[in-house]
Order: C-alpha cells, then sequence, then structure tokens
C-alpha cells in the first residue's frame, strides 16, 4: 500500500489529509465509508502504529449532529484501555467543522460474517462471546453512556492471536449518554430510528429514552442469532420488523433447539422482555447469569479413575480464565479420587497446593482489577458529563458569536446609511440657510418678507427631516453599540468555556491517565497470577501422570 496521501475523492477531500498530517496521522488509504462517515487507513507519525482514522461527512443531513455524537465517542473513548472495546486514541474537530477520531486499527471479521459462514454457533462459544460483548457495555454502562446499536457487525472478532474470539466492541457512533439532549437521546437523523431494527429495543421503536437496559435486549437478540441461526425476527421490511419487536414474542428458543438448557432459554428470553423492567438490570446480572449457563456447560466429572483408566483431561486454551479455574478443580479431584486421605506423595501434595494457592491470588487480583476497573469509570463518568455539557455551551456560544457578529455588522450597515441620510439632509440644511442668508441685510419690506416665510418654511421641513435623521441615527448607533456589547460578552464567555475544556483536558491528563494505569496495573497483575493458575495446572497434571505411570502401580 502507498504510503503517500490517498486519492481521497467525494466527502472526503485532500485538504483532510494535509490537516491529519499536521496533526501527526499519514493517511495511507480508505478502508470503508458509512452513513455518515469515511473510514481511514493511517500511520502515526509519532511512533509508526498503524491506526484507523474516522471522519465525520459533510454531504449528509444534519452534520453538526454527526458531529457532536463524535465527540462524544472521543469523551467516553478517550483514555480508555479494555481488552474488549476498541481504542480510541485522539479526537476533535478540523479547521472545516468535521470531526475526527484515531482508534485502534484492528485485524480479524465480524460476528455477522461469521454467522453468514459457519451459522449458528456452539452454545459456549456464543456465551464467551456475548460474555465479551457485555464486560464491554459494562463499562459504557459506568461510564454513563449507552450503545444503542448491539449488532453482530459491531461484534469483531480479533485475529491477534490471543482466543479464538477475542471480541471488541466497536462503532460507538450513535452513543447516548442518560443526561442528553432530547433530541439526541432517542430518534434523531432524517426519519431514522438510531439502532438497527434487527436487535431495536422496544423502547428504541417509541422514542424513549435508552438506559443500559436497551443494550441488554439487544445482546439478547445477538445471542438469539449466535445459537438459532437468525435473529428474534426477520424480513424484509423494517417497519414490520419494528412493529414485531414491540408487539410480538420471538420463536422460543426451546422450541427451536430442544436440546439447549433451560438456563440458557431463559437468560436469553429474559434479555428480551418487552418492558426493559422486566430484563436484567445490569450487565453485571447478565455476566453472572452467563457464567451459570457455562458452568453448566462444563464436561461433569465421571466416577473416581480405575488402575486401568485413568482420566488425563484436555487442558484449556491459554487466557480463558474460567476455564483454567474449572480445570484446576478438576484435577485437584481426581487426585482426591485416586489418591484417597493423606496416600498422594509429597511432591503431588505440594502440587494439589500450589494450585489452591495459585488459584485464591488469581481470585484477588482479579477482584482488585475489576475494582479499579470500576473505579476508573465511574470516576470517568463525571468527566465524560462535565466535558459533554462544555462541548455543548461551545457550541452554542460559538454559535451565538457567529449571529452577534453578524448582528454587528447589519447594526453598522444601518447606522452607517443614516449618517449617510444624515450628511445628507445637513447639506440641505446649509444650503437652505445659505438661502435665507441671502435674503437678509437690507430693509424689511413685504417682498422680503414672502421671501423669508418660503425659506423658512423650507428650512422647517428640513429641520424636521434631520430631526428624523438624527433619531434614527441615534437608535442605529444604540444598536450597534448593544450589539459589540453582547459580542464582547459572547467572546469572554467563549473563552471561559474554552479554558474549561482545556482544564478538562488537564484532568484527563492526570486524574483520568492515572486511573487507567492503575486499572490497566491491576489487569496486567491478574493476566500474572492467571499464568501461574496455568503453570501450576500443568505441574499439578505433570505429577498426577508421572505417579499415575509408575512402574507397580
Amino acid at each position: 500500500m502507498a504510503t503517500g496521501a490517498p486519492h481521497l475523492t467525494g466527502p472526503i477531500r485532500i485538504n483532510v489529509a494535509g490537516e491529519l498530517l499536521s496533526l501527526g496521522y499519514a493517511l495511507l488509504g480508505k478502508l470503508g465509508e458509512g452513513a455518515s462517515s469515511g473510514v481511514f487507513d493511517a500511520r502515526r507519525l509519532e511512533d509508526g502504529r498503524r491506526v484507523a482514522v474516522k471522519v465525520s461527512r459533510t454531504d449528509i443531513p444534519e452534520p453538526a449532529l454527526v458531529v457532536a455524537r463524535m465527540q462524544t465517542e472521543w469523551n467516553v473513548g478517550r483514555g480508555l484501555r479494555h481488552p474488549h472495546l476498541v481504542g480510541v486514541y485522539d479526537g476533535g474537530v478540523l479547521s472545516d467543522g468535521r470531526a475526527f477520531l484515531v482508534m485502534e486499527r484492528l485485524h480479524g471479521h465480524d460476528l455477522l460474517d461469521e454467522l453468514e459462514s459457519k451459522g449458528a454457533l456452539l452454545p459456549v462459544r456464543a456465551l464467551q462471546i456475548a460474555r465479551q460483548t457485555c464486560e464491554a457495555l459494562q463499562v459504557l454502562h459506568r461510564r454513563g453512556a449507552v450503545h444503542r446499536d448491539v449488532k453482530p457487525e459491531n461484534v469483531f472478532l480479533c485475529a491477534d492471536g490471543r482466543l479464538p474470539d477475542h471480541v471488541k466492541l466497536i462503532d460507538l457512533g450513535i452513543l447516548a449518554l442518560p443526561d442528553d439532549d432530547p433530541e439526541r437521546a432517542h430518534e434523531t437523523t432524517g426519519q431514522f430510528i438510531m439502532g438497527t431494527p434487527l436487535y431495536l429495543a422496544p423502547e428504541q421503536a417509541t422514542g424513549a429514552r435508552p438506559d443500559a437496559r436497551t443494550d441488554l435486549y439487544a445482546l439478547g437478540g445477538v445471542l438469539y442469532h449466535m445459537l438459532a441461526g437468525r435473529p428474534p425476527f426477520e424480513g424484509d421490511d423494517p417497519t414490520e420488523i419494528v412493529s414485531r419487536h414491540l408487539n410480538a414474542k420471538a420463536d422460543s428458543l426451546g422450541g427451536l433447539l430442544p436440546d439447549l438448557p433451560e438456563s440458557i432459554v431463559k437468560l436469553v428470553h429474559h434479555c428480551l422482555e418487552k418492558d426493559r423492567e422486566d430484563r436484567p438490570a445490569t450487565a453485571q446480572e447478565v455476566i453472572t447469569a452467563i457464567d451459570l449457563c457455562i458452568e453448566r456447560l462444563a464436561v461433569v466429572i465421571g466416577p473416581p479413575p480405575s488402575l486401568r483408566s485413568a482420566p488425563l483431561p484436555e487442558l484449556p486454551l491459554p487466557g480463558a480464565a474460567s476455564d483454567w479455574l474449572r480445570y484446576s478443580e478438576l484435577v485437584q479431584r481426581y487426585v482426591e479420587a485416586y489418591f484417597p486421605g493423606e496416600s498422594a506423595p509429597p511432591a503431588l501434595r505440594v502440587s494439589v497446593f500450589e494450585v489452591g494457592d495459585a488459584r485464591q491470588s488469581y481470585l484477588k487480583a482479579q477482584a482488585t482489577a475489576d475494582a479499579n476497573r470500576e473505579r476508573a469509570d465511574l470516576a470517568a463518568r463525571d468527566r465524560i458529563l462535565q466535558r459533554e455539557l462544555h462541548q455543548r455551551r461551545a457550541h452554542h456560544v460559538s454559535a451565538a458569536l457567529e449571529r452577534a457578529r453578524l448582528r454587528v455588522k447589519e447594526a453598522s450597515r444601518v447606522a452607517d446609511e443614516n449618517a449617510t441620510a444624515l450628511d445628507a439632509v445637513d447639506d440641505a440644511y446649509d444650503n437652505e440657510l445659505a438661502l435665507l442668508r441671502a435674503l437678509t441685510g437690507g430693509e424689511v419690506g413685504d417682498a422680503n418678507l414672502r421671501a423669508l416665510a418660503a425659506r423658512h418654511q423650507s428650512l422647517e421641513v428640513v429641520v424636521l427631516q434631520r430631526t428624523e435623521r438624527t433619531a434614527g441615527l441615534d437608535a442605529a448607533r444604540a444598536l450597534e453599540l448593544a450589539a459589540a456589547e453582547q459580542l464582547a460578552a459572547l467572546r469572554g464567555e467563549d473563552l471561559d468555556v474554552q479554558r474549561a475544556l482545556s482544564e478538562g483536558d488537564l484532568d484527563e491528563q492526570d486524574d483520568g491517565y492515572r486511573n487507567e494505569q492503575a486499572a490497566a496495573r491491576a489487569v496486567d497483575h491478574a493476566i500474572s497470577a492467571l499464568r501461574l493458575v496455568e503453570q501450576s495446572c500443568v505441574r499439578l497434571l505433570f505429577e498426577y501422570v508421572r505417579f499415575l505411570t509408575l512402574p507397580g502401580r
């Protein structure tokens, strides 16, 4: 791929590439274009890292609304480091008014591609994908945001060498905040309801304000799709699909999949309740339910092994924490079954102890990581809302400034017109006085009396005109002064709001950065603790096999 500026056409032009280059990002080529923005492959000049840059379009209805939404996406995602949310590194507004976001460059494919190519997924795989998605939603919800468009296309399966299904929730472009303006909270651009009809919560269809349970409804729809191979409602008419979300019940998963455990069926249909009050209240509630479902799907431990048949349980995939925790318990139970009481050799007993100790250390480290993550999210919530308020105030002040500039310009034009007209009247006044002066200097008589009367009458007309013009000029000057004073006040307000935004940036760089670093460090510790669980399980498995295969056993 070429390293120079790509050929940009349509709504994204070459000047944008130049401005982004000045900000430290070299566009390499276009990755795609959506209804409201274009996405580009880019290189960050600072360190050479490949990133994705999203730039809003201007040839769409209500481009300012798209800019506001991308700013919200930047506010919510800035500085956030989470394994299941696409990273947002930078953002802002370009000189031509378009918004831009610099994001993590992902490799892989989305869940919709997976479903279209492979059909329904195995229940345990579907649950693991849903759990990771729910972890991402939990972070957004704690930060005061609602995704509003959870769908397979926005569940990205990363090909990054980690778990086979490492999920990243993407496209936060229609995020809503609970304290959002009414026009931004639900139905917005044109005639389109915000959200995808196939997974649309009933409250989105009616224009009610969304909340966390709105996302959980959509997640239930995605989980239904993964298990059944199709969405809860489908068809060619979006209006009909929306109507069914409002009025019809989805076909029972238990009827479609008789062998599916009842706990999974209940979980999915619980999320798909029409009334949000009947759904799970939080993402954590869904995560807990998913964990219970996965636990019930785990391999049931069989009878104690015999001398002729000792089981050798398969190792889990690296990084699959819940699988390793179950595995550690499984191997320990096998050891206890084969070596009851104190009959286990000392080395084997040491390995059993190490596994238990590693498991407890991991659980403690994970609890710390969860607490730090929650602390960072809740602290970010206030900063996000404050920045949203400051940005909206900045937007209103900017618009008011523009109107004030136009008012000053118009008031000055009217004042100039009145001043020019008054100058013309003054010329007429001077002329009348000159004519009157020519009639004076002689003796009083009937002839000059009549001439004086005529000139005096003309002068009175001019004086009246001058009085009117003077009043008009005074009024115009007053309006001009008022407009200038308003403009000055708005400039002061603009400085205040820009100062508030700058201070918010400093808070983000200080408190926000520290919180995210603490959360990331705690996650690193939890990962290291999980590695110890994995290693201790492998050692225990080795000792278990070694003693079972000793001569004479």
